[in-house]
């Protein structure tokens, strides 16, 4: 069953958090029918361009992932890769000395032997830790059913937190998402601003940030049937900590009370 084409009216207030962030339309159909297949010769070729630093999918935001691996190694350590639709992500961690571990909602199958691949639902069956999580222009697709997912006005912040149960306590994930001025862009993705992004990483402790600056979260997005496409994709470094110590945390003057997430009474 394709994804609906309009917000359904009952979740519309909380997908705006309540009447406050704009809506633009931009669709797609995202499900798959048949199984994504990333075979060991594109990866292969795909770890040559990595290697020589060349873009590969979204512009500057492959330049950050690779200032925060370097600066922030994931050498040898098990690392999950939310969601995912190309090798990219897999073969750069490969390259940084990472093994990889692909979860998505659409089923994958390979024959690279460094890479492990599962479906939600597998990883659900069988969960386990891991020692870092890489997601890139990912988490603000989550719970607007493009890929297939349920739909929630809340399913990135749920699917932070998820992440928080997926790696180790003292465990890093690199996150990039939309920055700018708040808006939810049905059913594409939604645009991170002053409102939603201090909740999608509130609870994390983010030590570092590339590319970021909280003049960003003022760019205008756009209306229309295709909101601006080569959207500013920071990269996050967020540490994993238990429990949560501190009433608030801070991203470049950005502020989250701590509280609000830990009892997810959501603004």
């Amino acid at each position: 069953m394709p994804p609906p084409k309009q917000i359904p009216n009952e979740l519309a207030y909380q997908y705006t958090l309540f009447d406050k962030i704009p809506i633009s339309y931009w669709y797609f159909d995202s499900t798959k029918t048949s199984p994504l297949k990333y075979t060991k010769e594109n990866i292969e070729l795909r770890i040559q361009k990595i290697i020589n630093r060349e873009y590969a999918r979204y512009g500057k935001t492959d330049n950050f992932l690779y200032d925060a691996l370097e600066k922030y190694p994931i050498q040898n350590k098990s690392v999950v890769i939310i969601g995912s639709t190309s090798e990219i992500y897999e073969s750069i961690c490969l390259v940084y000395g990472g093994k990889p571990t692909t979860i998505d909602y659409n089923k994958i199958e390979t024959d690279h032997p460094g890479l492990t691949v599962m479906t939600v639902s597998e990883y659900d069956n069988l969960p386990v830790q891991f020692d870092a999580a890489i997601s890139i222009s990912s988490i603000e697709h989550d719970g607007l059913g493009r890929y297939g997912d349920p739909l929630n006005p809340n399913g990135d912040i749920i699917a932070m937190h998820r992440i928080k149960q997926m790696i180790k306590d003292g465990g890093i994930l690199y996150l990039a998402v939309p920055v700018g001025k708040d808006m939810l862009v049905w059913n594409a993705h939604r645009v991170y601003g002053e409102m939603r992004l201090p909740f999608l990483l509130g609870g994390w402790n983010c030590i570092d940030a590339f590319g970021f600056d909280k003049a960003q979260l003022q760019i205008e997005n756009p209306y229309g049937q295709e909101p601006k496409r080569d959207l500013w994709q920071p990269v996050f470094v967020l540490k994993n900590t238990h429990p949560f110590m501190s009433e608030s945390y801070s991203t470049n003057g950005l502020k989250t009370p701590v509280k609000k997430i830990q009892n997810k009474q959501w603004p």
